[in-house]
């Protein structure tokens, strides 16, 4: 399986790139690679063009694929599937420093019969914390090909997440201002 920790985002809330914020002296991208590591025999980062030269040398980070450059997290998802080649992907945002390697497997465990799985809890769904078949590629860029944007649609099915909660009860924050985590 291939990790794919999504990093191009615009950050506009946040006011700059969230990959590179820092919690307790770590960067948000690295807490996704973390999440990944024990699950992936490759993580790729998708990142925006200002910002590769930003990470280490030993991190695979790549730009959107030119024709759907800047075209959400859904062409970030198909731009990991075109630079490594795999049967399944595990994605992840850069901005959800809590999520950890539980996600991944409670995935993994539900993904039997499917080409997509994402998490969702008490109602609230989490669609980039979520697994992708290799045969969901022609799907994705279809809908790109229309300019369709959504992740949610394409997911065949939601796996609740709430019982991992329990060890972690920020697990799924995402965050999306400055501050938000001071004091943890």
């Amino acid at each position: 399986m291939i990790g794919i920790v999504l990093a191009g985002g615009q950050s506009r809330r946040y006011g700059s790139p969230k990959a590179f914020a820092k919690f307790r002296g770590k960067y948000f991208y690295e807490y996704a690679m973390d999440a990944l590591a024990s699950h992936c025999s490759e993580i790729i980062i998708i990142a925006r063009p200002e910002d590769v030269d930003r990470f280490p040398d030993a991190v695979t980070v790549v730009t959107d694929i030119l024709e759907f450059a800047g075209q959400g997290p859904l062409a970030g998802i198909l731009t990991g599937m075109c630079t490594i080649k795999s049967d399944w992907y595990a994605v992840l945002p850069c901005d959800v420093p809590f999520a950890d390697g539980l996600i991944i497997q409670k995935l993994v465990n539900h993904r039997a019969g499917f080409t997509s799985v994402a998490i969702e809890e008490a109602g609230k769904l989490h669609p980039l914390l979520s697994l992708w078949s290799k045969e969901a590629e022609f799907e994705i860029r279809s809908l790109l090909e229309q300019e369709k944007r959504s992740v949610r649609p394409l997911i065949e099915k939601w796996v609740d997440g709430s019982d991992l909660l329990k060890e972690t009860p920020n697990l799924f924050e995402n965050v999306n201002r400055p501050g938000q985590l001071e004091g943890r």
